[in-house]
This record gives C-alpha cells, sequence and structure tokens, in this order.
C-alpha cells in the first residue's frame, strides 16, 4: 500500500498483509512489527524531521499554543476504580518564600499517554514487540524513557464528533453511556470537516465526554460517581473489524481521545482496541481525557481541523 506525505510515497503494509505474513508464527497475527527487534518507539518512527517540518510550515497559522491536558485533579472519581490524585503545597525549611508541590497519584487517572507497556495482547499474553510481562517488572525495555528521548510532534487532526452528532445532526446523546463511535460516522466527520490524512498524523477524537463531566458536575454528581467504577460506561470508537483495519491502514504515529478508555467500553467483542492500538501496531499510543475545548476554537478560528 503506497501512501503520500507532503510529496513522498512510501510503501507500507495493510493489515490483511501483516495477518497473511504473519500466519503460522507465534505472534499475534495482527502484529505490524515492522521497525525491527530492538525497536521502543513503533509509530512513533513515522514522525521523521521531515513530516514535523511538513507539519510546522503548513500547520502553524498564528503560533498559538494549547494544552491538552485536563487539570491534574481531574476527574474527582477516575474511572475503573483507580486513585486521584492528591496535592499538597509544603513550604520548605529554607525559607518562608520557598515552597515545594507533593503530587502522588496514579497516572492512568487523569490525562495520559498509554505506553506500549500498560496493556498487551490478551490472547497472546505480550506486549509490543514480543516484551513479556516479566520483562516488564524486571527491567526498562520499550518504556515510556525511548517516547522522551524522541519526543511526539506532529500534525494533530481533531475529528470533532460531539460537535458533529449533537450540533450538525441535531442527535444528543450521553457521553457517559457505551455509546459507539462508528466508522462510517468517523469519515462522516472527516468529510464534513474537509480532513485530509496524511501519513504520521495524530489523531484526535472528541466524544464529548470532558464537556459532559462539567454538566453532570453541576446537574447530575451521582454521574461522576457511577463514572468512577471498576465496570464504568463510556462512549469511545466501535470495536469492528473495519475500525481495526481502518486504524492500521491510515497508519497514525498516536491516537487520542477526551474519555477514559478512547473505545466504547465495556468491549462489544471479546477483544479491545488497545490490544491492537498498543500491543500490535507499534505505539499507536492512546492518550486519554484530553480537554480539547480550546483546541478546537482555535482550529475553528484558523480556519481547519489540523494543527501541529
Amino acid at each position: 500500500m503506497s501512501l503520500t506525505t507532503g510529496g513522498s510515497v512510501e510503501t507500507l503494509p495493510t493489515l490483511e498483509e501483516v495477518k497473511a505474513s504473519n500466519k503460522g508464527c507465534n505472534v499475534p497475527l495482527e502484529a505490524a512489527w515492522i521497525w525491527g527487534q530492538d525497536d521502543e518507539l513503533g509509530r512513533l518512527n513515522l514522525l521523521t524531521p521531515e513530516r514535523i517540518l511538513h507539519a510546522k510550515t503548513t500547520e502553524m497559522v498564528d503560533g498559538q499554543c494549547v494544552s491538552l491536558n485536563w487539570p491534574i485533579t481531574l476527574p474527582a472519581k477516575p474511572a475503573f476504580c483507580r486513585d486521584a490524585c492528591k496535592y499538597k503545597l509544603a513550604n520548605h525549611p529554607d525559607g518562608p518564600v520557598v515552597f515545594d508541590d507533593w503530587i502522588e497519584m496514579n497516572v492512568q487517572s487523569g490525562s495520559q499517554w498509554d505506553g506500549f507497556r500498560h496493556f498487551g495482547h490478551l490472547g497472546h499474553g505480550v506486549f509490543y514487540n514480543n516484551l513479556t510481562p516479566d520483562e516488564v517488572t524486571s527491567g526498562t525495555r520499550c518504556g515510556m524513557q525511548a517516547w522522551s528521548h524522541h519526543g511526539i510532534v506532529g500534525r494533530g487532526v481533531l475529528l470533532d464528533y460531539y460537535h458533529w452528532k449533537t450540533e450538525v445532526k441535531n442527535e444528543p446523546y450521553d457521553a457517559f453511556t457505551s455509546h459507539a463511535i462508528h466508522l462510517d460516522e468517523l469519515k462522516a466527520v472527516a468529510a464534513y470537516q474537509k480532513v485530509e490524512f496524511q501519513v504520521g498524523d495524530i489523531l484526535l477524537v472528541r466524544s464529548g465526554y470532558t464537556a459532559t463531566y462539567y454538566e453532570y458536575e453541576k446537574s447530575a454528581p451521582e454521574r461522576l460517581v457511577e463514572a468512577g467504577t471498576h465496570k464504568p460506561h463510556l462512549t469511545g470508537l466501535a470495536q469492528t473489524e473495519e475500525m481495526k483495519t481502518w486504524l492500521h491502514d491510515r497508519y497514525f504515529s498516536a491516537v487520542a481521545g477526551d474519555a477514559p478508555s478512547f473505545e466504547c467500553w465495556p468491549t462489544t467483542q471479546n477483544w479491545h482496541l488497545h490490544e491492537y492500538l498498543l500491543a500490535c501496531w507499534e505505539s499507536q499510543s492512546v492518550k486519554c481525557l484530553i480537554s480539547r475545548l480550546c483546541l478546537y476554537n482555535v482550529c475553528r478560528r484558523n480556519g481547519g481541523p489540523s494543527s501541529l
């Protein structure tokens, strides 16, 4: 499959080609471990200097910076019964004008990137590039430090599903339910926003979870407690074979969403998108709980859904 970015053409395998080459091998059928047995970056390898420079020259309009992080104290009741962040300000013995910040948190509780060591392939019991659970607890291979050394800078593409569904289509839904976002809808959003995908894009999907959180904080705080249980109901991408194929073959460098799980929860299948995004497709890193209202407003003002 040939894909074009910034005038260059490269050949990358489709999911069907990956599955065909893995038949008879002791690896997950959809494992696209194409960057080498020592690789720890996966699809972040797509964020080359050439692509970053191309994104800089085509996407930077007015130099505005927008943080996608939620405050570290949110959500107050993290999903899946995870502990909430604990923050303390302490005066340092050096003097009355010296203060330290103390933070104790489960990094999965709020805005964060899912690493390769977070969620493996459940059927084969391995993580990205055949990393084993024993290696996770005894070593550092495929840890976040590899991403930190490389950095994550690229062309971000925002698909504002929430705006399209509730305002354009006038079909409201509750983001605190297992509302599934299907591929035909994502494609319709992309067409509505006139999005043209490129290799290495960072896909951002706005499902409305954080916006609904603020609404329920005032009107129905009990819903926030329900969302923090061990088995929450969360909106997100549908677990379908066509969604799986599209996410692979588009060659995003990373994907992100404003709901805790990115995919709808609980899963409607006997598998999860996390197994493929993280363990099989090499750093299709999943960033959860990103706050995107400011980004949406900036993109709309600048006349396009993409950014650096």
